[in-house]
C-alpha cells in the first residue's frame, strides 16, 4: 500500500506539472505573438525621425490684421506632396520638416516624450543686373529659421507579430523667423523680418511596422489644430524701422512616414 500510494503521488505530481507547463505555454504564446516584436514594453527608449516623407499635405494659413478700425483677413491655402525624403514645397513647412523624437515607455505601452524640429538657412545672394546702364543690385537671399518643440503622450497597441498602432497627441510650440532684403528705386536697402510664433494641438496617430526587433517604420495621418499664434513684421528702411503685429493661424493635415528604433533599459 505504501509503494502504491507513493507511485500514485508521483504520477499525480507529474501530471500536475505537465498540465501547468502546457497551460503556461498556451497562455504565454499568444501574449508574445501579439507584441509587435517587443515594441512597447516597459522602460524602453524610443528614438525616431518623424515626418521624413510628407506623402500628402494640406495647409491653410490666415493672417488677421486691423487697419483703420477694420479687420482684414488674408488666407492662403494649398496642397502638396513629396515622394522622397524632405519637406513639402508649399505652405505648412513648420509642420512637415523632419524632426527627431524621443519617447519613453513609463509603463507598458504608455509613452511620454517629445519631438524637436530645427531648420535654418545658411545664406545666399539675390542679384539684379540692369544691362542698359550696367547697374547691378545685390542683396542677401531670403533666409528662414525654424525651431519647434512638441511634447506628447502616446499609447502603443500591438496588432500582431510585426504591427502596432501608436496614437500620439500633444502640443507644439514653433518659432519661425524669415528675413529678406530688397532695394527701392532710390537705391535704399529695405530689410523685412517676419517673426512667427505658433502654438498648436498635434494629433499624430501612426501605424508601426516592426520587421525586426528594435527597428520600425511608421506611417499615418497628422493633424495640427491652431490654438494661438502671432506674426510680427519689422521693416527697416534706411534709418526708419516700423513694426506691426498681427494674429496668425495655421491649420494643417496630411499623411506622413518616418522610421526609428528602441532600446530596452
Amino acid at each position: 500500500m505504501k509503494r502504491s500510494s507513493r507511485r500514485t503521488v508521483v504520477r499525480l505530481s507529474t501530471l500536475v506539472a505537465t498540465v501547468a507547463s502546457a497551460s503556461g505555454l498556451l497562455t504565454a504564446a499568444p501574449a508574445s505573438a501579439d507584441e509587435a516584436n517587443g515594441f512597447g514594453e516597459k522602460t524602453q527608449l524610443i528614438v525616431s525621425v518623424d515626418r521624413l516623407m510628407p506623402a500628402f499635405s494640406y495647409t491653410s494659413q490666415t493672417v488677421t490684421a486691423t487697419q483703420g478700425g477694420a479687420t482684414l483677413k488674408t488666407t492662403d491655402s494649398g496642397t502638396s506632396a513629396a515622394l522622397l525624403f524632405g519637406r513639402e514645397p508649399n505652405l505648412g513647412v513648420v509642420h512637415t520638416i523632419p524632426r527627431v523624437a524621443f519617447d519613453f515607455t513609463i509603463v507598458r505601452h504608455l509613452t511620454l516624450g517629445g519631438a524637436i524640429a530645427v531648420a535654418f538657412g545658411l545664406g545666399g545672394t539675390h542679384e539684379e543686373d540692369f544691362g542698359n546702364n550696367n547697374a547691378t543690385r545685390r542683396t542677401d537671399a531670403a533666409k528662414t529659421s525654424i525651431i519647434g518643440l512638441a511634447p506628447r503622450i502616446g499609447y502603443i497597441l500591438p496588432l500582431g507579430n510585426n504591427f502596432a498602432f501608436w496614437p500620439r497627441a500633444g502640443f507644439a510650440f514653433y518659432s519661425v523667423s524669415t528675413k529678406f532684403q530688397s532695394v527701392t528705386q532710390g537705391n535704399v536697402e529695405v530689410t523685412t523680418t517676419n517673426n512667427d510664433s505658433l502654438l498648436s494641438l498635434d494629433l499624430d496617430p501612426q501605424f508601426v511596422w516592426t520587421p525586426i526587433a528594435h527597428f520600425f517604420f511608421n506611417f499615418g495621418p497628422i493633424v495640427n489644430v491652431p490654438l494661438t499664434g502671432s506674426r510680427s513684421v519689422e521693416v527697416a528702411s534706411g534709418p526708419t524701422t516700423t513694426t506691426t503685429k498681427n494674429d496668425l493661424s495655421v491649420v494643417h493635415f496630411g499623411i506622413t512616414a518616418g522610421l526609428g528604433g528602441w532600446f530596452d533599459l
